[in-house]
């Protein structure tokens, strides 16, 4: 099947089944989905609907049981492990519901860290990430520690880490949940302006219904199967 130009990640009858004590437990049930590039879209479910199992399938950081899941044309389950590494390190970026900043490092060498894990030129990742700070506001808290920032601000440094290596798409698991809601619309404030100014396609989970007017598509999830797509604000 040719890929459409507006489409970066597309999933056919995608299964994930993992096994428990209990017996089989079905996470993910005959999902398939088409996820635009230069979009917002948001998984949306209650906990243990398949939203968290969904997104690591999408973002090549897990197998599916059976079926298809192809990113930029490219189909991820048919790849070896070296071929995906690659595709993690160099066309996605990854944030998470805990922001995982190094507590020794600055703002500044935190994202200077995500460059080099990339594999990054050398010569340009304090440019780079000078650059990605200021993208998100942050340029003055360069030089200072997670411990002396806010939540907010700690997790818009984990966005300009996420950004750095200038990936195609961004898979966010949960980001402003720990947060309060001015902390959280800051970081929403941050995805979009991405995607308004550098294209970057945003992928977000979460179970706040006040932030799914902003999505330009909610998918919603219940049981590891997909309800129904949802036309977000932008439709």
């Amino acid at each position: 099947m040719q890929q459409n130009q507006t489409e970066i990640i597309r999933t056919e009858k995608l299964c994930r089944t993992f096994s428990s004590s209990a017996g089989e437990v079905h996470a993910l049930r005959d999902v398939s989905l088409t996820i635009e590039s230069g979009k917002f879209t948001i998984l949306n479910g209650k906990s243990g609907s398949g939203k968290t199992t969904l997104i690591n399938l999408l973002g090549a950081l897990d197998r599916p049981t059976s079926g298809s899941i192809f990113f930029e044309g490219q189909e991820l389950s048919a790849i070896s492990e070296t071929a995906r590494d690659k595709i993690r390190r160099t066309r996605i970026g990854f944030v998470y519901q805990s922001v995982v900043l190094i507590s020794t490092m600055t703002a500044l060498e935190n994202v200077e860290f995500g460059l080099r894990v990339a594999k990054y030129p050398a010569a340009e990742r304090r440019k780079r990430a000078l650059e990605c700070l200021d993208q998100v506001g942050l340029l003055k808290r360069a030089n200072h520690l997670p411990q002396e920032m806010s939540g907010g601000e700690q997790q818009r440094v984990a966005i300009a880490r996420a950004i750095a290596h200038k990936p195609a798409a961004i898979f966010a698991d949960e980001p402003t949940a720990q947060l309060d809601t001015t902390m959280g619309l800051q970081v929403i404030a941050v995805f979009k302006k991405l995607i308004e100014t550098q294209g970057i396609t945003i992928v977000m989970t979460t179970h706040d219904p006040d932030l799914m007017q902003i999505a330009d598509k909610v998918y919603s999830l219940q049981d590891g199967a997909l309800i129904q797509p949802e036309g977000g604000a932008a439709e």
